[in-house]
């Protein structure tokens, strides 16, 4: 054969080979989930007594979930779908690379010690996970970064009432409207999935955790 025409063949496995480099990366952008907002790095207290900062979590994905221990319906469905992701992750090897994170939305009833009785209640594996609770105004500020949407309502007797002083008796008691939501955080501390909370399908979330377990740190 014409050397001209082994060049051509060449140049064309060259083409090839390109092509085949550039579908490849449009595929992995294409699978990429969207960067929604950064977590701040503020401190809370675990359920041991213990200062946690949310930058302890860096470098591992995180399935954050916001409750309170007073909720009567959707936060117990939360944690459980959140106990369900544990143990599909651990079934998978998976542990060591993703974190559970709890705060709560009511830290004036919500101390570390009913945080904990709550937890193991719902057989919780601490080894990857941390109740939080903490400073009022830092746990308000997260909901703002988050896009939470929370409205304390005030009953007495189970009827709905006003909070005044003549009202402030130990009848009164209160219930916390909020977002219902789970969501994955990456390994730099970025959301980039939005979970529907109490009614996250096992299937979709674990989906989503192994693209964040297979991206690089710092990508």
């Amino acid at each position: 054969m014409p050397r001209w025409f082994w060049l051509g063949v060449g140049i064309g496995l060259l083409f090839v080979a390109a092509a085949g480099a550039v579908k490849i990366a449009l595929d992995a952008r294409a699978e990429s989930l969207p960067v929604y907002m950064t977590i701040p790095d503020w401190p809370f207290t675990d359920q041991e007594g213990h200062t946690f900062w949310l930058g302890q979590t860096r470098g591992r994905v995180v399935v954050l979930g916001m409750i309170y221990t007073h909720c009567p319906d959707v936060c117990p469905l939360i944690t459980a779908r959140m106990r369900e992701i544990q143990q599909q992750v651990a079934t998978e090897g998976l542990s060591d690379q993703v974190f559970f994170v709890t705060i709560t939305f009511d830290p004036e009833r919500d101390t570390p010690e009913v945080l904990r009785r709550y937890a193991r209640a719902r057989r919780v594996d601490f080894t990857n996970w941390a109740f939080l609770t903490g400073d009022p105004s830092t746990i308000r500020h997260l909901t703002e970064v988050l896009g939470i949407y929370t409205e304390r309502v005030y009953v007495i007797n189970g009827t709905p009432a006003a909070a005044t002083p003549e009202t402030s008796g130990s009848e009164l008691t209160y219930f916390i409207n909020h977002t219902d939501r789970i969501f994955l955080v990456d390994r730099q501390g970025r959301v980039r999935a939005l979970l529907p909370g109490s009614r996250t399908e096992l299937k979709d979330a674990m989906e989503k955790i192994r693209r964040l377990v297979r991206e690089r740190s710092g990508a």
